[in-house]
């Protein structure tokens, strides 16, 4: 059965919490993506907001991983034609992307759960990440089924820890629990309760001079538009290699998770 994704959202003071669901996955798929661009997208325009937090609705997951279902039918849809490599350069995870990386106010992501794959990869294109001391999987494992992360993790990665470490880190697939993601630079803090640590963070934002944080976030963003496509084509070469497609498709018959891969 597939699952019904929502987000949703509410103001606190200035901050703006944006929560998605994915019921019973906690999979994202490309219209959860575009949910969740269309809801960062209203609230960074919003003058009245000045930080954005994004978490998981649900308790133990932030977002499991993207819907790999849905990337066994894209591996099939470019083998029969009906799409293009191409078509990947504006999908809804790039555009995603896209509104984080070029943001003017803080976005911190409040790990609050699982959090791999597609949705470290949208953690990894906010300003900050806050994860649960509980948490126990965070990572980019895609190797494991074959393929790569190719919503913007090997470039976003490779920006936060350097191109080494990321090529050692996808490369083995790693999942790691909240300590070591943070020994490893992959967050910023870890808190018994990430949302209330993000909400505290973003209100020390909310203190500075709008002006200047906007200037701030706007000359520190990253310029790597062009290798962000490359991957994005790339992830699509790597759809069509032989027998990608049917092992994304058992991954799916054995009702698998990427958490759960060894």
């Amino acid at each position: 059965m597939r699952s019904q994704e929502s987000v949703t959202q509410d103001v606190q003071a200035t901050t703006a919490v944006i929560r998605f669901a994915s019921d019973p996955s906690g999979t994202i798929t490309n219209k959860g993506a575009g949910m969740l661009a269309d809801a960062v997208e209203a609230v960074l325009a919003d003058p009245a907001i000045r930080t954005v937090v994004l978490t998981g609705a649900a308790p133990g997951v932030f977002i499991r991983h993207a819907d790999v279902g849905q990337i066994a039918r894209a591996a099939q849809a470019l083998a029969d034609g009906r799409t293009s490599p191409e078509a990947f350069l504006s999908a809804p995870f790039q555009r995603l992307g896209a509104l984080l990386d070029g943001a003017r106010k803080p976005v911190i992501a409040a790990i609050n759960g699982v959090c791999m794959g597609g949705g470290f990869e949208i953690a990894l294109a906010c300003t900050m990440r806050v994860a649960g001391a509980e948490v126990a999987a965070i990572g980019l494992p895609e190797i494991r089924i074959d393929i790569f992360p190719g919503a913007g993790g090997t470039q976003r990665l490779a920006r936060l820890i350097g191109r080494h470490r990321a090529r050692l880190f996808m490369l083995a697939g790693a999942v790691v629990d909240a300590r070591q993601a943070a020994a490893a630079g992959l967050v910023d803090d870890v808190a018994t309760d990430p949302l209330v640590r993000a909400l505290e963070l973003a209100a020390d934002f909310a203190q500075r001079s709008p002006d200047a944080v906007a200037a701030i976030m706007a000359l520190t963003a990253a310029d790597d538009a062009a290798s962000l496509q490359d991957e994005a084509l790339a992830f699509a070469a790597v759809l069509g290699a032989p027998g990608v497609q049917a092992r994304l498709e058992r991954f799916v018959a054995d009702g698998d998770a990427l958490d759960r891969l060894a």
